[in-house]
């Protein structure tokens, strides 16, 4: 895994689906990184996005734009922590040319979660339901439970 400082990282960015630990991560970090700024794809979407649907294109389009307020964040001497369920291969490519780590959050025992998660219950456009993630070779981190996965965490600072 990668450490923050030893690689002049400028923005980390977790995607997975719904349930992850994707916010968990986010605020975890957010306590641990000087000047952080949480980028949260549902809150953007709640505040800025309200135009924009679930379909594939507009997910797109979403993730975009958290990549340009990811880009301000760091313009504007913050680190973004960018949270998204949604990645595609060429945002990817352009948050690593800005220097942002990208990661996908992966939560152990999944399927027995997801039973149980609000988010897979009866909705439609659903990514890891409808639709799945694109496969991507970025970073992986594997969340088996809060205290495994602080572990995990405190292994990128």
């Amino acid at each position: 895994m990668h450490n923050l400082k030893k690689k002049k990282i400028s923005g980390i960015w977790f995607y997975g689906l719904s349930g992850s630990g994707k916010t968990f991560a986010s605020t975890y970090l957010k306590k641990k990184i000087k000047k952080p700024f949480v980028i949260d794809g549902d809150y953007v979407r709640k505040e800025l996005s309200k135009d924009l649907s679930y379909t594939n294109t507009d997910r797109t389009k979403q993730i975009n734009r958290m990549l340009s307020i990811g880009k301000l964040s760091i313009y504007n001497n913050t680190f973004p922590i960018i949270s998204t369920v949604w990645m595609t291969k060429e945002v990817y490519k352009k948050a690593i040319k800005n220097k942002i780590l990208v990661i996908e959050v992966i939560r152990n025992n999944f399927e027995k979660i997801k039973k149980k998660h609000k988010t897979y219950k009866y909705k439609k456009n659903v990514v890891g339901k409808n639709f799945h993630l694109a496969k991507i070779k970025s970073k992986k981190l594997f969340n088996s439970g809060n205290n495994l996965f602080k572990n995990e965490l405190k292994k990128l600072l």
